[in-house]
Formats: structure tokens, C-alpha cells, sequence
């Protein structure tokens, strides 16, 4: 008799990053060709569709140290919101199929119950902060299991980059983990104008709002980094960061790279664009 196995399937669209495994691996191969190894525990990369910010993510992914599981977070949630996960057996990354980690899982709940965090709730919702993510995981580790989390940006994210280092030592197995952002949304589109429009515009987010969220990042200050988000909306993910910098600290990073700071308006220029990081956590 068949066994009806649960699989996380792609929800997004060939416009948010190919439908064809070749293809991502061309892109992929093209885009790491120069990229070695740093011996990241954990990294931060965009979640942008892949025409303005694939090469960075890949270049993030692709600074992680060797692993057997790789936990990807991602966010756009709100401050109160629940830890987010999903519980499918296997998720279709496009390049292959990947097993979930539900073993770490199942630790990481009990991590996190014993600080007293309860909220955490399936991930029902169609969301491009992990799934983008996906193919770029499988492809760089490719007998890696995954683990998908969602992290809300408040006390929850710092506690749960905790709880993940723990649960990857009870689990006897080396993590990996990408934190998933983009950085500031500026224009009309996103209802966020304070310089208004044009050049100066683009140099206050590149060189200021982006570039405070950065340096908090690199100086891997969890908190930091969280009450800039908040306070100058200058990333929609800061949770997840918050999370790996904990994460990291627990593994004894003692610093953290900047691989690369670019705007889609370096791409397609216009009165609305956003920010993107790629940052590596290294000994």
C-alpha cells in the first residue's frame, strides 16, 4: 500500500525564481564560481525575486560551513506573533526534494518551552521569506535535511536562535542557518517617504537607514538590530536576524562580513526599491 507522505509544495511563481532545476543550477554555478566556504555557522540573505537579489542570497548560502541540516528563517511577521513552522515531511525545492528535520523540531519546541515561549504555531501562509530560500539550500547542501521557521521581531527571535543551538546539540547534528530580510522598502509602494523622491532619496536608504541596520548586524547586536527595524523600517525580517545572531553567538562567531549591499533600483530604477544585504557570522 502507498504511503500519502506530506510534501511542503512550491507556491511561488517562475517570476520569483525558476521552475527548472538546470536553470538553477546554471544561475547558481555562475554566481558561486569566485565564492568559497567561509565557515559561516550562519548567514543573512535577501528574499527578493532572483533578477534582483539571487546573487546575493547565493552568495550568503554558499559562505556556510558544511551541515547536515540547514534551519531557514524567514519573517514578515509582527511583534506578538507566534514562532511559525512547518511540519510537512518533505519540502519540493525545485533541485530536489528535502526531508524536514522534524526531530529538531520536536527539540526546539521543547527548547523553547522551557523559557517559557508557547507560541509556536504552523505556518499556513503562503510567504516568499523562506521558499525562496529553498532551492538555493538544496542545491548548496544537497543530502542536507531542512527546517523551516518564521520569527516574529520581539524577545521570541533572540530566544530562539538560542534554543536552535541547543536543540542542534541534542540533536548530535551541525545546523546551519540563513536568516531571511530584505532591508528598507522606500516609495510609494510601500508607503514609506520620508526623503521623497529621487537621488537623495536613494543615498539616505543606501548610506543611512540601510547601512544603521548593517552595522548593528555586523557588530552582532541582536537588539540592535531589532529597534532599528522598528524604528526606521529598514527590514521586514528583523526577527529572523535577530535569531542567527544569537545563533551565532552561541557557536562562538566572533565577527561577521559584509558579502555584499545592493538596491533593486541598481537594477531597475524608480521612485520605489528596496535594499538588500548579504552578511556571513564567522569565527
Amino acid at each position: 500500500m502507498a504511503v500519502n507522505v506530506k510534501m511542503r509544495k512550491r507556491y511561488l511563481a517562475g517570476g520569483w525564481y525558476p521552475d527548472d532545476a538546470n536553470e538553477i543550477r546554471g544561475l547558481v554555478s555562475n554566481w558561486t564560481a569566485h565564492q568559497r566556504n567561509l565557515g559561516a555557522r550562519a548567514v543573512v540573505a535577501p528574499h527578493a525575486g532572483w533578477y534582483f537579489s539571487g546573487e546575493l542570497a547565493a552568495r550568503a548560502v554558499w559562505s556556510l560551513d558544511e551541515c547536515d541540516t540547514v534551519a531557514i528563517l524567514g519573517g514578515h511577521l509582527g511583534r506578538g506573533d507566534p514562532v511559525l513552522y512547518v511540519d510537512d515531511a518533505l519540502f519540493n525545492c525545485t533541485v530536489r526534494e528535502a526531508e524536514n528535520d522534524l526531530e529538531l523540531l520536536k527539540l526546539l519546541a521543547h527548547e523553547l518551552r522551557e523559557v517559557g515561549i508557547q507560541e509556536f504555531a504552523l505556518d499556513r501562509d503562503i510567504d516568499n521569506s523562506v521558499e525562496i530560500i529553498l532551492p538555493l539550500a538544496a542545491a548548496r547542501f544537497p543530502a542536507a535535511k531542512i527546517v523551516w521557521l518564521r520569527v516574529p521581531p520581539d524577545y521570541k527571535a533572540r530566544e530562539l536562535g538560542s534554543a536552535l543551538m541547543r536543540a542542534a546539540v541534542a540533536r548530535g547534528k551541525k545546523l546551519g542557518v540563513i536568516a531571511s530580510t530584505d532591508l528598507t522598502h522606500y516609495g510609494d509602494n510601500y508607503g514609506f517617504t520620508p526623503h521623497g523622491v529621487g537621488e537623495a532619496a536613494v543615498a539616505w536608504v543606501r548610506e543611512e537607514n540601510d547601512k544603521g541596520f548593517i552595522h548593528a548586524v555586523l557588530d552582532m547586536d541582536a537588539d540592535r538590530a531589532l529597534n532599528h527595524a522598528r524604528e526606521r523600517f529598514s527590514a521586514c525580517s528583523a526577527g529572523a536576524v535577530s535569531a542567527a545572531i544569537a545563533f551565532a553567538l552561541g557557536e562562538g562567531a566572533r565577527r561577521a562580513l559584509l558579502l555584499g549591499h545592493t538596491l533593486s533600483y541598481d537594477i531597475q530604477p524608480g521612485n520605489s526599491f528596496v535594499g538588500y544585504a548579504a552578511m556571513a557570522f564567522i569565527q
